[in-house]
């Protein structure tokens, strides 16, 4: 496999643990600095983990589908738009993109850590030259590469054995 390959898997793969991490945390809903600060990281991180894991992905072939369907959050969108249902899709939607948002929404659930509530990240947003703004769920789009893309990557070659990461 070529080196750029293998360095694409393992930037992919660190960006994908990142943005579980970024979808699954409770912002403050009244700390612009963060909101800020955490929509830079997560913009940064959507991009670079688009743009590796495409590129680790074209050694599979072209009709191997990965579904984002693990969500973090059920949540109903403030917006009206599609929700994208494949990784490559995603990825690629991402990679062309012209404009790119994160979602922040209210917390769905009781128990928010910060007094005056909280928010929650259960999308990206995403519009290219040729594709309206769509809805892409962070965490089903790290779900979806740890667990579905990145075992087929090493059994082809690019990792460990596929038993290695159960």
């Amino acid at each position: 496999m070529k080196p750029i390959t293998i360095h694409s898997l393992h930037r992919a793969t660190d960006e994908a643990v990142s943005l579980w991490a970024y979808a699954s945390a409770q912002y403050p809903k009244k700390h612009a600095l963060l909101l800020d600060a955490a929509t830079v990281r997560i913009l940064e991180s959507v991009s670079s983990f688009a743009l590796n894991a495409r590129r680790a992905m074209e050694v599979l072939p072209p009709k191997m589908a990965f579904a984002l369907s693990q969500p973090r959050w059920h949540w109903e969108a403030s917006a009206h738009g599609e929700l994208v249902a494949d990784l490559r899709d995603a990825c690629n939607r991402i990679v062309h993109a012209q404009e790119l948002q994160v979602g922040f929404e209210e917390h769905p659930q009781p128990g928010s850590f910060f007094p005056e509530g909280s928010l929650v990240v259960p999308y990206v947003r995403a519009a290219t030259d040729r594709r309206k703004l769509a809805f892409i769920d962070p965490f089903a789009l790290a779900h979806a590469f740890l667990y579905g893309a990145l075992p087929e990557l090493y059994a082809h070659g690019l990792g460990p054995a596929k038993g290695a990461l159960q």
